[in-house]
């Protein structure tokens, strides 16, 4: 597509670390290759996955799930994880989809109890995923729900068979790893996002810098209104003073937070970044920071990496 700079997978790269580590914790020995990088076949994690599941179970496959907590910090997991509730965990998640041009989407529906039905299918008319890929997705969702909501997070089949309870992952081979599964969970200790202080002759800055702490989030006026202690007209008649307004300390952040990515030449790949600055897409990640910059992320990067 014209315009749109070259992609990598870098969320199966994420996941294929994920592997490592979760086999690791489990002593088991994978005579595999964990790729480094961010490019990652596409047949390579269906592969260890299906091998990990025929030769050690479906548990194993599960308790991968539990080695994220384990791992060196993951720029991507600590986005996902900035979330305040499980349905802003898993927009975030639908957006990690959109940019990673994965195979596979978790389609997601909310039930008035509160769970959430979850589907892991096809793109498209692509190849479907594999039982153990299901799992490893599920368990995933599972326990990142349960470090943003601070308590147990439930999953079982749509016929009622438990999956993970009490933090604690149990399988029966009855259920359909084909099929939809429920997740189920509530918020028992609500994390509280860092309070912005602002000054008046600062103002613009400041509220820059708080959006910056969370560029995935899904900011509105009110929110930045509630951070600066202001009723929204105060705030939106301050930043026009200061020549100013949402939109444009919305913009200027993401924009802020994918330069400081860029300028790391070892820092994540172009569509990691694009994703971690909380764009919507890859393409509009390109348009936004060309028209902002006068020059591409691939040429910036290249100019100013160090």
């Amino acid at each position: 597509m014209q315009g749109v700079e070259h992609t990598d997978d870098f969320a199966s790269a994420a996941m294929m670390r994920l592997i490592a580590a979760g086999l690791a914790r489990q002593g088991i020995a994978a005579a595999v290759h964990f790729p480094a990088g961010a490019h990652v076949p596409r047949t390579a994690k269906r592969d260890i996955l299906s091998r990990i599941m025929q030769e050690h179970g479906a548990l194993a496959v599960l308790r991968i799930a539990d080695a994220a907590s384990h791992m060196p910090p993951e720029p991507v997991v600590q986005a996902l994880l900035r979330a305040d509730t499980i349905d802003d965990m898993l927009r975030r998640w639908h957006r990690l989809e959109r940019f990673s041009h994965g195979r596979h989407v978790v389609i997601t529906q909310r039930a008035d109890d509160g769970s959430y039905a979850l589907h892991h299918v096809a793109r498209d008319a692509g190849p479907t995923p594999c039982a153990a890929e299901t799992l490893l997705v599920m368990a995933v969702l599972t326990t990142l729900a349960e470090q943003v909501t601070g308590g147990p997070v439930g999953l079982c089949g749509t016929d009622g068979s438990v999956m993970r309870r009490d933090r604690v992952w149990v399988f029966d081979r009855s259920i359909s790893t084909a099929g939809m599964f429920i997740m189920s969970g509530r918020r028992i200790d609500r994390w509280v996002k860092p309070p912005c202080t602002v000054a008046r002759e600062s103002l613009a800055d400041d509220l820059r810098s708080h959006i910056a702490t969370d560029p995935l989030r899904r900011w509105t006026l009110v929110d930045l209104a509630t951070a600066a202690g202001l009723p929204t007209r105060t705030l939106q008649r301050r930043l026009a003073a200061q020549s100013t307004s949402f939109s444009k300390l919305v913009a200027a952040a993401r924009l802020q937070t994918a330069a400081n990515y860029l300028c790391d030449e070892s820092g994540p790949g172009l569509a990691a970044v694009g994703f971690l600055a909380g764009y919507s897409d890859q393409s509009h990640f390109t348009r936004a920071f060309t028209a902002a910059v006068g020059t591409t992320p691939a040429s910036y990067r290249s100019d100013f990496a160090s």
